[in-house]
């Protein structure tokens, strides 16, 4: 992926006008009946999107723009549903129609990586362009918006610099504390995340689920895990992370130790547990500067809760609570995953979408005061939302952070996870950076030991952090200029 075209996708320039919104949407292709209308494909919607089943699923399929009267055209902007929905690399071709007949366009993809395709070409006049596709390259095409331009393309506007302002550190396991045997191999980690502009650090400390703990942190009423003993990691990081002027968030478990709903009696033993951990740790680290606030470790899943935030709420207001008793000065961070939603407990999943994004998290955020900011995962990586829809539920949720006073976060995820697990390319990453530069004030990727240390032994994650340290420079330079 070139870096000149990944720099054009973070400008600040407003661009041209979409001239998709004066041209009839259609398809030419007798294999591409629509199983949608075409009309989807410059409705303006992102949502809504294009896809053809008839007469079969089998390609050749097209989708394009016809209008009435000749336009001059250097640029086409296809954005598919999502990377499960794109042409084979060798599967398509961009056409513009020439005294009746199609002829193909030299045309080149600036970001092939992700599911918003940029394609540029040398400018052309013409009453029609199509993109014709041979190949899919996992599932047939589905296309959310078709946009034409002559110029550069229209960009929505960023609120900040397309940038990781820091990572998560899923730091604790057994294979980090060996890889990093020693303090100083934790503050040559934490020295090449400051060079990598990651000056935020959000660092779990425990290891278990479901009531049963050890923890990084020595010295406490939690067991500290066996891979740790005779050593403070957290010190390690922390003390290297005052000399650089970094930040670091301390993080978990969830409020009671649980994902979901659990017996009461359960819950508020385990609870007591963690609150005398969550006091210890607290006050064993406070004395650093670096030490700027807490991550509550808790996505809540709406539907693990009857669509009720009444009960999560409490548990994340508690706890926020408890984290500014013991120290004021401390910042809360509250996680909103963008998991599947019900209207009810029987009913279908279905995309989570921004309506019922807002009708579990207004009331949330409105009943837990003492949490300082909200945090999107975007869901990119997880396969739990592409780029359309990750979107759209960051505009929402910066929209209620604004009405309730709060500060917006969006966790930019560096990885794919699932059936496997590795780093993203730059082009990708890239993307959801711009995506979250409109909406967030702080962005935070996950996770950078794991995805994006130059030095964990992962080829693909030395790849991309050095690939992100050009980005960035890049973009940090254009911003200059």
């Amino acid at each position: 992926m070139a870096l000149a075209g990944l720099l054009a996708s973070a400008s600040f320039a407003a661009g041209s006008v979409n001239l998709a919104l004066t041209a009839t949407a259609r398809s030419w292709e007798p294999n591409a009946v629509a199983s949608v209308p075409c009309a989807l494909v410059n409705d303006g919607d992102a949502l809504t999107f294009w896809g053809s089943n008839e007469p079969t699923s089998d390609p050749p399929k097209d989708i394009g723009l016809e209008w009435p009267a000749p336009q001059r055209l250097s640029a086409v902007v296809a954005r598919f549903h999502s990377l499960g929905y794109v042409p084979a690399a060798d599967g398509w071709k961009l056409q513009a129609r020439r005294d009746g007949q199609w002829a193909d366009l030299p045309a080149t993809i600036e970001n092939p990586d992700c599911e918003w395709w940029t394609l540029r070409f040398p400018p052309v006049e013409t009453t029609a362009v199509r993109l014709l596709v041979t190949r899919y390259a996992l599932q047939r095409v589905a296309v959310a918006e078709f946009e034409a331009y002559d110029g550069e393309p229209a960009r929505p506007a960023l609120r900040r610099a397309p940038l990781l302002d820091g990572a998560f550190w899923a730091f604790h396991y057994e294979n980090w504390a060996q890889h990093y045997a020693t303090d100083a191999a934790l503050a040559a980690e934490v020295d090449r995340a400051h060079a990598a502009g990651l000056d935020l650090i959000i660092l779990y400390t425990i290891t278990g689920a479901d009531g049963v703990f050890s923890t990084a942190v020595p010295g406490t009423n939690l067991p500290q895990s066996p891979w740790w003993q005779g050593r403070d990691p957290v010190e390690a990081i922390l003390a290297r992370a005052d000399t650089l002027g970094m930040q670091v968030y301390l993080s978990d478990t969830s409020p009671d130790g649980f994902d979901r709903p659990v017996a009461i009696e359960q819950a508020a033993a385990v609870t007591q547990t963690l609150t005398a951990y969550r006091r210890q740790s607290l006050a064993r680290y406070q004395a650093h500067p670096s030490l700027t606030g807490y991550y509550i470790n808790y996505e809540c899943c709406p539907d693990n809760f009857g669509n009720d935030p009444a009960e999560p709420a409490r548990l994340s207001q508690e706890l926020a609570a408890l984290v500014k008793a013991e120290c004021p000065r401390l910042r809360v961070v509250q996680p909103v995953g963008l998991y599947g939603w019900r209207e009810s407990p029987d009913a279908p999943w279905a995309t989570l979408t921004p309506d019922p994004l807002e009708r579990f998290w207004r009331p949330f955020m409105q009943a837990t005061p003492d949490v300082d900011a909200f945090m999107a995962i975007d869901g990119v990586g997880t396969g739990l939302a592409p780029l359309n829809y990750t979107d759209a539920n960051q505009a929402r949720l910066r929209a209620l952070c604004e009405e309730t006073g709060k500060a917006m976060w969006t966790d930019v995820e560096l990885a794919v996870m699932g059936d496997r697990y590795e780093s993203m390319p730059l082009g990708r990453v890239a993307a959801s950076l711009e995506v979250a530069a409109r909406h967030a004030d702080t962005i935070v990727g996950f996770c950078y030991i794991n995805y994006m240390s130059p030095a964990n032994g992962r080829d693909l994650s030395a790849q991309l952090y050095r690939d992100y340290r050009a980005y960035r420079l890049g973009v940090r330079a254009t911003a200059r200029d």
